[in-house]
C-alpha cells in the first residue's frame, strides 16, 4: 500500500468518525449552562438582596407600630 493510499484511507476514517463529536457538544453545552448560570445568580442576587433589605426594614418599622400592652 502507497503512502498517499494509507492517508488517505486514515482521513477518510478519522472523518467518519464521530465520537470526538460528543466531547465538543458537551463542552459547548456545559459552557452554556455556566454562562447562563452566572448571568442568572448575578442578577437574582441582585434582586434578592434589596428584597431582604426590604423586608428587614418592614419587620423594623413594624415593630414601632405595635402598641405596648396594657399593665
Amino acid at each position: 500500500m502507497s503512502t498517499l493510499t494509507y492517508f488517505q484511507m486514515l482521513a477518510l476514517r478519522l472523518r467518519k468518525d464521530e465520537s470526538g463529536a460528543v466531547a465538543t457538544e458537551y463542552a459547548f453545552l456545559i459552557a452554556f449552562i455556566a454562562i447562563v448560570a452566572a448571568t442568572g445568580m448575578t442578577l437574582l442576587g441582585e434582586n434578592l438582596s434589596i428584597f431582604f433589605n426590604d423586608i428587614g426594614l418592614a419587620l423594623a418599622n413594624a415593630g414601632d407600630a405595635i402598641p405596648p400592652l396594657p399593665s
